[in-house]
């Protein structure tokens, strides 16, 4: 089965019925902390637990504000807080047909639910029409046939049209027809029990036996670095685990292995298969854990005195499971696990809690509550290929993320977002779960838009290059249409390979060219009033990053501008005035103070200030115009600054 669709309702802060549809392979629940993500996987896993099963409490999860009144009317420990709808595959149909004696009907899906009384309960949803297709199927009724009688919606009412075809089949001499539609009542009758939803003990057991587990894994689960086998033993078999417990467990289990089995005299050979069992769970963890794949597994013991037997004064030893990691890459130096990195240890705790089910002939949907938060954005990424390109592969899988590293815009339909609606002034409002829309809750999808735009950056900077970053739009425009227009004369213009980037403001210089710079080839271009204060950085950034001095390039330090030049002083002042009078306002050089200051602070002492982006579109609306007056100096000035910011600069 495959879970398809989840119903959630007076449950915590979930005040009324929402409903989401489930993706076959993998589901991303995205909101705030505190939205309600964690609710919808701890109920879908009380639904039925593959791990450490937990019941709900009445008293302490029914909304809070509504217990009292509710109460007064109904007997809530009856109310189901979750139901889910499971669809059936094709490996089901043997134990559906055992159970109900006949073939499952296409549309056929199985509703479970759990109650506050933590009762479980399944019914069959069996659409008529697919019961009503399959009856004309086993009766042999052609196409047309049955499309004849496709309008009937239940049994009395097929069955009557049935007959009525029959008949009129019969009369017109179609004998064959007839007899075919004839079978279909009795076909029909085949599946009353299942249509009236009265199912008897064992079919219902059944039911049970066909629903997937839910396995749940959050950071509570990490592996401990030791662990006492006597006491773990003691707490597997009382049923009383504590956190933790169930991953050493699973890496026991993986090893054919369980407590009790480790503290015999046999320990040394036992002891060599939990070894090769966690060689093969490193291969898996190592495949994906990228950040440092030095290192090794192992396993220690130690059998230190816990206390003395009172009745005898004999110390009392236990066995202590130390778990170890080598470092190959600081000269074989061994840790406990414990001390290894938060992201490391949850990556490989949760490889060892899962390898219990990895293989597991039965359903197992995988509910990860807010996976790899401790990790590197790189190694979410890395986990994040596990889920869609492994994990989702072969499991259902569910989890939560505020991450933009855990999320992949690519499959924006696997998405759903989840907000609290609930405010000071609305208390009574709950979660709501809907599909992921940009144009609804900011706040909600803002890890959707980081991953997006994370993801169009990553595409514009990893491309060939080279890269120039530039403060803003209006420079990107300026050089794009200049550069265009020079090479059409013969003249040097851009790199054909260069693509410019603005990197949204001149502050985020420095960082851009030390963050890139040591991996791509990167250019920057430094303008404006903030020059002298700017330029030290970018410089510095590009010393630390390796980057050739000579491809940071102030446009003040050009032969005749300014020293806190902009892009826009390039242009002879009549060339700039012409865009700015046709964009913005009628403006002539006479107008401006003479002086050598930058013309946009000139412009500005006269019209105040005004978006420089305006000039720039009027370029690009205008080219033909603007280039049959432009003046040689505009030209000239534009083809020095591009003969340096070739890849092999010209001074």
């Amino acid at each position: 089965m495959l879970l398809d669709e989840v119903l959630i309702e007076n449950f915590r802060n979930f005040t009324d019925r929402q409903s989401m549809e489930v993706e076959p392979t993998v589901t991303t629940l995205i909101g705030k902390n505190e939205a309600g993500k964690t609710t919808i996987l701890k109920a879908l896993h009380r639904l039925n637990p593959a791990n450490h099963p937990d019941g709900f409490n009445l008293t302490q999860e029914y909304p809070r504000r509504r217990l009292a009144r509710d109460r007064r009317g109904r007997d809530l420990a009856e109310f189901t807080p979750v139901q889910a709808w499971f669809a059936l595959e094709e490996r089901d149909q043997a134990a559906f047909s055992s159970a109900f004696g006949v073939p499952m009907t296409q549309g056929t899906r199985i509703v479970a639910g759990r109650n506050y009384r933590n009762e479980l309960w399944v019914e069959v949803d069996v659409p008529f029409a697919g019961v009503l297709a399959e009856a004309c199927r086993v009766s042999g009724v052609d196409t047309e046939d049955a499309e004849r009688m496709s309008d009937a919606t239940d049994s009395d009412a097929a069955t009557q049209a049935a007959k009525d075809l029959s008949k009129t089949l019969r009369d017109d001499g179609q004998t064959a027809r007839s007899q075919a539609v004839g079978k279909v009542p009795a076909a029909l009758k085949r599946y009353t029990l299942l249509l009236s939803g009265e199912l008897d003990d064992d079919q219902g057991d059944a039911l049970v036996r066909m629903l997937p587990k839910f396995f749940y894994f959050s950071s509570y689960e990490l592996l401990p670095g030791e662990c006492d086998l006597n006491e773990l033993s003691d707490r597997a078999q009382s049923g009383n685990l504590q956190d933790g417990d169930e991953t050493m467990l699973s890496l026991l289990a993986l090893a054919g292995e369980d407590p009790k089995n480790l503290l015999d005299e046999d320990y040394d050979s036992r002891k060599a298969e939990l070894q090769a069992a966690s060689v093969d769970l490193s291969d898996r963890v190592f495949e994906y854990w990228k950040q440092n794949d030095a290192l090794t597994v192992d396993f220690d013991t130690d059998m230190p005195v816990v206390s003395t037997d009172p009745s005898t004064g004999q110390p009392v030893r236990h066995r202590i499971l130390k778990v170890q990691l080598r470092d190959d890459r600081h000269g074989g130096v061994t840790t406990n696990f414990a001390t290894r990195s938060a992201g490391f240890q949850w990556f490989f705790s949760f490889m060892a809690a899962f390898s219990r089910y990895q293989n597991a002939p039965e359903r197992v949907v995988v509910l990860l509550d807010e996976p790899g938060t401790s990790l590197h954005g790189e190694a979410q990424g890395d986990f994040l290929r596990f889920i869609f390109g492994e994990l989702g592969a072969h499991k259902q899988v569910l989890y939560t993320t505020h991450s933009q590293h855990m999320i992949d815009p690519t499959r924006y339909e696997s998405m759903r977002a989840v907000h609290d609606q609930a405010t000071r002034e609305h208390p009574e409002r709950g979660v709501v779960i809907s599909p992921v829309s940009l144009s609804a809750d900011r706040t909600t999808v803002l890890p959707v838009e980081a991953a997006l735009g994370y993801s169009v950056a990553q595409h514009l900077f990893l491309g060939a290059g080279p890269h120039l970053a530039v403060e803003g739009s209006s420079d990107f425009v300026f050089l794009t249409r200049m550069s265009e227009y020079l090479i059409t004369k013969g003249r040097q213009g851009l790199p054909a390979r260069m693509s410019i980037i603005p990197v949204g403001g001149i502050g985020n210089m420095p960082a851009f060219v030390a963050l890139l710079g040591r991996r791509l080839e990167v250019f920057a271009l430094i303008d404006g009033a903030e020059t002298s204060k700017v330029t030290g950085k970018v410089r510095k950034a590009a010393q630390a990053a390796g980057v050739n001095p000579s491809r940071i390039v102030v446009i003040g330090e050009l032969d005749g501008l300014p020293a806190s030049g902009d892009i826009e002083d390039l242009f002879a002042p009549k060339d700039y005035l012409w865009l700015y009078s046709r964009a913005v306002k009628k403006l002539t050089e006479n107008q401006l103070a003479n002086t050598p200051e930058p013309i946009l602070k000139r412009i500005n002492q006269v019209n105040g200030t005004f978006d420089h982006v305006g000039p720039a579109h009027q370029l690009t609306s205008d080219l033909d115009a603007f280039f049959a007056q432009v003046d040689a100096t505009t030209l000239d000035r534009f083809e020095q600054l591009f003969k340096c910011l070739t890849t092999d600069p010209i001074n």
